[in-house]
């Protein structure tokens, strides 16, 4: 039986197509590759374009809350850093997903007190798939982003507990919980801000969960609620 070529072997020279014979690469075996290349160009497209409007809201939301333009260059700049820390992350793990220990110390690693360690971070170990991976690492970039601004981590004595599980529900679901304490006192702010709304409504509507900030006095408090199918989900 012959395989026909793919088209892009037919239209090939003559001499390169007696190149690949003598090296031997057969018919079979071009058909694979090429079929082959088109999975992974279009994978490629679709990571692509989700990148890209996670840049694009990053970019118009920053300029559109930015007290000026050189506020705006550093906060963009910072959460196209972010972006880039999960990015990495996944390229190290074969985009296949990352643990979840290994994605939040990633994500927290910029905000790590050179004298002392603000942060404890304690819960199972539990794989992520690359879409979730993204989104959470943003949201603990916010997190840490508002902490260093106006809550525990603006001061030394200032303390962030980082913690997540599942449930034995049906279905299962993954909850993480931010939790600060001795920072300064807090104030619910009297609008939301790009991270809240990052928070609060982005992550629900793309993973199909919840979250919750509390604004309690004695330090601010999130909770994250998603089935862990969609946590998990190839």
């Amino acid at each position: 039986m012959t395989i026909p070529l793919p088209r892009s072997i037919e239209n090939e020279p003559d001499y390169l197509k007696e190149l690949l014979a003598k090296a031997g690469v057969d018919a079979q075996a071009l058909a694979i590759a090429a079929k082959l290349q088109e999975v992974v160009i279009g994978e490629l497209h679709h990571r692509v374009k989700n990148t890209l409007a996670i840049v694009s809201a990053i970019t118009s939301q920053s300029l559109r809350t930015a007290g000026s333009l050189e506020e705006a260059a550093k906060t963009i700049g910072d959460r196209l850093q972010a972006l880039a820390v999960a990015q990495d992350l996944l390229i190290r793990e074969t985009w296949t997903g990352a643990s979840c220990r290994s994605l939040i110390e990633s994500a927290v690693r910029a905000f790590q007190s050179k004298s002392i360690d603000q942060f404890t971070i304690t819960g199972d170990t539990l794989a992520i798939s690359s879409g979730p991976a993204m989104s959470l690492s943003m949201v603990i970039h916010e997190l840490c982003t508002n902490a260093t601004k106006y809550g525990a981590l603006s001061t030394p004595a200032g303390r962030v507990t980082i913690s997540w599980s599942t449930t034995q529900d049906t279905p299962k679901r993954f909850i993480l919980r931010w939790i600060e304490s001795g920072g300064p006192p807090v104030i619910e702010p009297s609008r939301k801000s790009f991270g809240s709304r990052l928070i609060e409504q982005a992550l629900p509507g793309q993973l199909q969960g919840e979250a919750r900030l509390r604004f309690d006095p004695d330090g601010l408090s999130c909770e994250v609620n998603i089935p862990l199918s969609v946590m998990q989900e190839r």
